[in-house]
């Protein structure tokens, strides 16, 4: 079941508050993403709590956008609401949302591969689709402990779902995650990882932070650091790429060890993505 939740801490006019959404990582539920709202109401924005289901992940793992239209033809905004679209719906109802509420901007948190792999169908929308004309609104995006190198096998992800509800939902999930074809997993996983290493969609200039660990053991430090040397390269100004390494902080687990440093982090990327706009708009 998809966890679509709106939570706005103050009450304001829908055009005074720039939004953020939050999109979950494995197995998280709305409470464990209220200090990531409250750290947010502090920066002045409102949130947008986006966890897609377990299921929707393990289909991600061998289908994403440019796979669908390969596989099974261009994407329809109409089609089913299986476990199999559920990202692209989900991502759907996404920019519905900030469009009905038009926003003066609006951010893309994004927490571990579950959170990338609603991102690639927002930027996909976005950028390659342009169903919705909210381009020029999305002022930046945030990785947090992502994107995760799994190597192009399920292993990571059958560790992942140990955590994830009770044990006949879990063995059910790792069944269908054992039974993914392991050479679409390998194509897909090269897909991911060249697809936010280049991202080719229009939306490589906008500004990106990478909050992450050393010691993460899902979100290899040695691959992610090298994709984020590479996204320097290739940005066209490379103060558009921002990181952020923790010492000792568990996968998404880096705001609760390091609260502070972390809000601090947020906010001074927040205040950097908001000048970089004026900046561009000066310039139109």
């Amino acid at each position: 079941m998809v966890n679509i939740i709106t939570s706005t801490c103050r009450s304001t006019t829908r055009n005074e508050r720039p939004i953020v959404i939050l999109a979950g990582w494995l197995g998280c539920h709305s409470k464990n993403l209220q200090r990531y709202v409250q750290m947010y109401d502090r920066l002045g924005y409102t949130s947008l709590i986006r966890i897609a289901s377990p299921a929707s992940v393990i289909h991600a793992m061998i289908n994403g956008p440019t796979t669908t239209d390969t596989d099974i033809g261009d994407v329809d905004d109409n089609d089913d609401n299986s476990s199999s679209s559920e990202m692209k719906h989900l991502a759907i109802n996404t920019l519905q949302h900030i469009q009905q509420l038009q926003p003066p901007h609006f951010i893309v948190h994004i927490f571990s591969n579950n959170g990338c792999f609603l991102w690639e169908w927002i930027r996909y929308m976005l950028f390659h689709k342009s169903s919705y004309n909210l381009q020029n609104k999305l002022l930046g995006i945030i990785f947090d402990s992502a994107p995760a190198y799994f190597h192009g096998k399920v292993d990571g992800l059958q560790s992942a779902l140990e955590y994830v509800g009770d044990k006949e939902q879990r063995d059910k999930l790792i069944k269908l995650a054992r039974s993914l074809d392991t050479n679409r997993v390998k194509r897909r996983h090269n897909e991911f990882w060249n697809g936010l290493r280049n991202d080719t969609y229009g939306s490589e200039n906008i500004p990106q932070l990478y909050l992450y660990s050393d010691c993460d053991e899902l979100a290899n430090v040695k691959y992610l650091e090298e994709l984020i040397a590479y996204r320097r390269q290739q940005m066209s100004g490379k103060e558009r790429v921002w990181s952020r390494k923790f010492v000792g902080s568990s996968h998404c687990g880096h705001l609760k060890k390091y609260p502070a440093e972390y809000e601090e982090s947020v906010g001074t990327f927040l205040e950097f993505c908001t000048a970089a706009d004026g900046f561009r708009r000066s310039r139109l």
